[in-house]
């Protein structure tokens, strides 16, 4: 069983544990994809108020919900990949070159999943700014705990990347991650105020 697909109780028991996995990383996944299904949901409430382009945006929901939800399992298996690397034997030479490599391959990786949930979670958040103005008055507070969740969830997945770059020893590859991860989370919390004005807006706040 994934760690979606476990009831979400045991999920947050699986959180405050002291096991390493499921951390952060997966926490953020699963916050986006929150924020995704919410955007889903207020579009297919939204069918009356925003005609054919609610459908898009329901789809659209639904397809970033499942990718994100996917992350939350990758996210976990990319750190306990970088824990096994650091369990790799060191004797020789040879094996202290094969465990340098697996640790920073197995970083990389653990950096890069991370920057595939921050993409998602703005994509999410752009869902909610074309779906704002046009959404179900009953339901457009909904969009706006899907646009918290959402950049909650970018900026979540940002600073797993910044403390996985962060022992990544290519210096270019390093100062990538940490620059696209601070581009995904710049242009989240710009959609998140802009989403958020228009539902406190629309609701009258």
């Amino acid at each position: 069983m994934t760690l979606a697909d476990r009831p979400l109780t045991a999920f947050l028991e699986d959180l405050a544990s002291s096991a390493p996995t499921p951390g952060g990383g997966s926490a953020a996944a699963q916050a986006a994809a929150a924020g995704a299904a919410l955007v889903a949901m207020v579009a297919r409430l939204s069918e009356k108020q925003a005609g054919e382009r609610s459908v898009a945006l329901r789809d659209r929901g639904d397809a970033l919900r499942q990718t994100l939800t996917g992350l939350i399992e990758t996210d976990a298996a990319a750190f306990d990949a970088v824990l096994a690397a650091y369990k790799l034997p060191r004797g020789s030479e040879e094996e202290k070159s094969q465990r340098r490599e697996a640790i920073q391959a197995a970083l990389t990786r653990a950096a890069d999943v991370p920057l595939q949930v921050a993409a998602g979670g703005l994509a999410v958040l752009q869902s909610a700014m074309d779906l704002v103005e046009s959404a179900n008055p009953n339901a457009v507070s909904d969009l706006g705990v899907a646009a918290a969740l959402a950049s909650a969830g970018v900026e979540g997945a940002r600073l797993n990347v910044l403390i996985n770059a962060a022992s990544i020893t290519d210096a270019a590859a390093s100062a990538r991650l940490r620059g696209e991860a601070d581009r995904l989370a710049g242009a989240a919390r710009t959609l998140r105020e802009t989403v958020l004005a228009a539902v406190e807006r629309r609701i009258g706040a």
